[in-house]
């Protein structure tokens, strides 16, 4: 069995713990009143398009940007 390489575990958590920090500002500033329930789904849409203008070519990258598009997109549904 290959030896897991350990920069993966470091970006996978420097990922959750950017991720988490986000979606904590974003739902905190939505609470104080700061974000409107329209601008909170403005804000994800824009990072959907940002990731479907970044995504590239290259194909063994795809199921990455398919899940961080799924991820992104369970906040867009009521």
């Amino acid at each position: 069995m290959a030896k897991r390489d350990p920069r993966i575990d470091a970006v996978a958590a420097s990922d959750l713990a950017s991720a988490a920090t986000l979606a904590s500002l974003i739902g905190t500033l939505a609470s104080k009143g700061l974000l409107s329930d329209q601008e909170v789904r403005d804000l994800y849409e824009n990072a959907l398009l940002l990731l479907e203008t970044h995504q590239g070519t290259e194909p063994e990258m795809r199921h990455v940007f398919e899940a961080a598009r799924e991820v992104i997109e369970a906040q867009l549904r009521p």
